[in-house]
């Protein structure tokens, strides 16, 4: 089964969009429609890596990785985090900054171990 990615990913943003902006409208968040403008993105950037992480492989040599996906959403996750942070607490800025500099170099490390894993593994004849 072939899914239409382009607008899953569409109506999963505009379901986390409305929501958002619902939820602060009606005070069950306390924030501005406009200061929960990055809580979408995070969410949303958390949807892209776990989308990368579900979907199936793809015999297709020329479609998007999984790792690519899993990728641009941490980086929009993160870089999301640090906006809202930045717009609602600016003195935890430089703390957040530095934990998702930690997070980032733990993520490529264990990437870095998950290839050469592979890699062995395929080396070896069975």
């Amino acid at each position: 089964m072939r899914v239409p990615w382009a607008p899953l990913n569409f109506g999963v943003f505009l379901i986390v969009f409305g929501s958002l902006i619902l939820t602060s409208l009606l005070g069950i968040i306390p924030l501005a429609p406009l200061n929960a403008l990055p809580l979408v993105f995070v969410l949303f950037g958390a949807w892209l890596a776990l989308l990368g992480t579900i979907i199936p492989p793809s015999k297709n040599p020329y479609s998007t990785p999984r790792i690519l996906i899993v990728g641009w959403g941490a980086v929009l996750t993160g870089v999301s985090i640090l906006w809202f942070i930045a717009f609602n607490i600016g003195e935890l800025l430089p703390v957040t900054f530095a934990t998702l500099i930690i997070i980032a170099g733990i993520a490529a490390v264990g990437y870095s171990f998950l290839r050469a894993q592979n890699k062995q593994a395929a080396a070896r004849p069975a």
